[in-house]
């Protein structure tokens, strides 16, 4: 599952290594292609609870298997586009099965282990988030700056092809929900605590990733050669890989301790390159720093919302991808339209803003990472 994740996130988040080629070769300027990531994350954010509903009679593993093949179609058809209609629609492609995936993964994870180590078993399956920014978009920025951005397709939709012998011999078999285990959506969302959940999802996605979708412009014009953007993407993902680390001893037992961190650390990063300026040291290290954040706050929040939904796991992971990725497209639509008209410069403080939107939220939520006592672990 977690190599499955790492696949996944890095064919979403691979176009922002590839920006600046990408742009050239399919003749749009920057801000228009990361409408190709906010396209990807629209078909999650409005797609992925309905999609969760029709499937969720469907055997976990099927559906996983079924998922990287739609991952590897998207991939192999953006490697193959010239032309840029065709390649959304690609990415489309690949947003639909993000929502599929998403919807299913964290209910999937939480239903083959005991109840107090769904926060462990979630840090677990992230782990390949990590490591797609580690290892995935940094490997596939290289790989693209050295053969082509058409390479880097390629690789990772044949990775995902391969995987599925992989899956279909390690994954456990678990059925799907039957119409009698599965609550409506919106009485989903009155669970105590939910709907916050979602809202502090969204806002602080929102934020960082109207920065992170456009991180390889910013970094080019803070003065980094093309050729170090990539050790600089690898040193994010390095940072939060650490903090994934760290997040995994708190994840069952201090959730809300960990996102307050998290969204604090998140703020301050955003703020500092604010008043950093052009200079590449900061912009480096501060691009770094919000990876503190992101290497907790995606599993903390996915953990706090199986906790206030245990009875409906799937429905709560959908909602919470799909507030996941509103914060993507949105951020990557809000990001492009302030790299088109007002440069990189603008990136830091609109992203600082809703960093802090989203921490406001969460200190006002208390409800929000609050554990139980049927919920605390010895």
């Amino acid at each position: 599952m977690s190599v499955a994740v790492f696949l996944s996130v890095t064919t979403e988040l691979l176009p922002t290594g590839l920006l600046p080629a990408m742009s050239r070769d399919l003749g749009v300027s920057e801000g228009r292609l990361g409408l190709l990531v906010t396209g990807f994350a629209l078909m999650v954010a409005l797609f992925a609870t309905p999609l969760g509903i029709a499937v969720s009679r469907v055997p976990r593993r099927g559906l996983l298997v079924a998922s990287l093949f739609g991952y590897a179609a998207c991939n192999l058809v953006t490697a193959l586009s010239d032309v840029y209609p065709l390649t959304v629609t690609a990415r489309l492609i690949g947003g639909l099965t993000h929502g599929v995936f998403w919807g299913m993964l964290g209910g999937y994870a939480g239903r083959i282990v005991s109840p107090d180590r769904v926060g462990r078993a979630v840090t677990v399956v992230s782990a390949g988030g990590a490591a797609a920014t580690l290892v995935g978009v940094p490997a596939g920025t290289a790989l693209g700056t050295a053969l082509g951005w058409r390479t880097a397709f390629v690789v990772f939709a044949g990775a995902a092809v391969a995987l599925v012998a992989v899956a279909l011999r390690l994954l456990p078999p678990v059925p799907g929900r039957t119409s009698s285990d599965r609550l409506p959506v919106l009485s989903v969302l009155r669970l105590p605590g939910l709907l916050p959940i979602v809202v502090v999802t969204a806002v602080t996605m929102l934020g960082h990733f109207s920065f992170y979708t456009y991180v390889a412009p910013y970094l080019l014009r803070s003065g980094l050669s093309p050729v170090a953007v990539g050790p600089a993407l690898a040193l994010y993902g390095l940072v939060g890989l650490v903090s994934l680390v760290l997040t995994g001893f708190i994840a069952d037992r201090r959730p809300r301790l960990g996102l307050l961190a998290g969204s604090i650390a998140l703020t301050a990063s955003f703020a500092v390159l604010t008043l950093g300026g052009t200079s590449p040291v900061v912009a480096v290290v501060g691009s770094a720093a919000t990876a503190l954040a992101l290497g907790s706050l995606p599993v903390l929040l996915q953990t706090v919302i199986l906790r206030a939904a245990p009875q409906a796991p799937e429905q709560a992971s959908a909602l919470n991808a799909s507030s996941f990725n509103v914060g993507i497209g949105g951020g990557a639509l809000l990001g492009g339209l302030a790299l088109d008209h007002w440069g990189a410069t603008a990136l830091p403080p609109i992203a600082a803003t809703l960093a802090g939107l989203g921490l406001l939220t969460l200190v006002l939520s208390r409800r929000v990472g609050a554990l139980t006592p049927a919920a605390e672990t010895p």
